[in-house]
């Protein structure tokens, strides 16, 4: 099928969906293989960037009576969402092929993409359908509500910003509210006892005290009469004296001269 492109280097088989929850190695050499998923994806490598190149025609063949989604693994084709429906309240085990038969009236579709888990390979309940031309979309949207599998599907316009917006408010609406956070407990908490400062802030304010009176210099550290002085001298003076004088002496003095 792909040989006729070019030479085919290697293939590798992925998403292989099992029945319980192993080892996928385990699993696969146990054979422990899901009953209702009968398809997987394969990465095909060709020796030459040309012959992938040309491969991608093979987009939308049939294959064991399946459609197939042929693209490049680089991703560089991208997806038009222009021509793209969302596909919701899908039932899990929605294959692919239900999609193409459903939205075939439409118009000519491109492709098919049943979103997974990447675990499992078991469907999540949306997909995407993309057409080749953008009118088919208008009339995709008449199938909204439309029954597949016994449940009613929803279609939308696949805009990337329309439905991200969807899922957040989903998302947002699904999550618990909280009564309290942890900030607005600790505020109230500080609230009831005043206020006050940590005992972090008050070590900090009074270093800084400290600081800005030793950058003022030796006066600001003055007695009650002069710099470091007595109550009544001038430099660490006594009560009398000029300087470390006693009472009545004059530098280191006594009460009286002995002689």
């Amino acid at each position: 099928m792909c040989t006729k492109y070019g030479k085919v280097k290697s293939i590798r088989f992925r998403s292989v969906a099992f029945s319980e929850m192993l080892p996928r190695k385990v699993a696969y050499i146990t054979g422990k293989f899901h009953s209702q998923r009968d398809s997987c994806n394969a990465y095909v490598e060709f020796t030459s960037e040309e012959a992938a190149v040309k491969a991608v025609e093979l987009n939308g063949a049939m294959f064991q009576e399946k459609h197939i989604r042929v693209d490049r693994a680089d991703n560089s084709q991208g997806r038009d969402m222009k021509r793209t429906v969302f596909v919701g309240n899908l039932d899990f085990a929605t294959q692919e092929e239900e999609l193409w038969s459903h939205f075939g009236s439409c118009g000519e579709i491109e492709n098919v993409r049943v979103v997974r888990d990447r675990k499992t390979n078991i469907g999540k309940g949306f997909a995407y359908v993309q057409f080749v031309d953008r009118t088919s979309v208008a009339l995709a949207l008449k199938l909204h509500d439309t029954e597949l599998n016994s449940r009613k599907v929803r279609v939308e316009r696949g805009s990337e910003k329309a439905i991200k917006e969807k899922q957040e408010a989903a998302a947002a609406a699904a999550a618990p509210k909280k009564k309290a956070s942890v900030t607005a407990i600790l505020e109230s908490t500080r609230s009831a006892k005043g206020d006050k400062p940590s005992t972090k802030k008050r070590r900090t304010a009074r270093s800084k005290e400290f600081s800005d009176k030793r950058e003022a210099g030796p006066g600001a550290r003055g007695g009650r009469g002069g710099s470091r002085g007595g109550r009544g001298g001038s430099s660490r003076g006594g009560r009398g004296g000029s300087s470390r004088g006693g009472r009545g002496g004059s530098s280191r003095g006594g009460r009286t001269k002995r002689t």
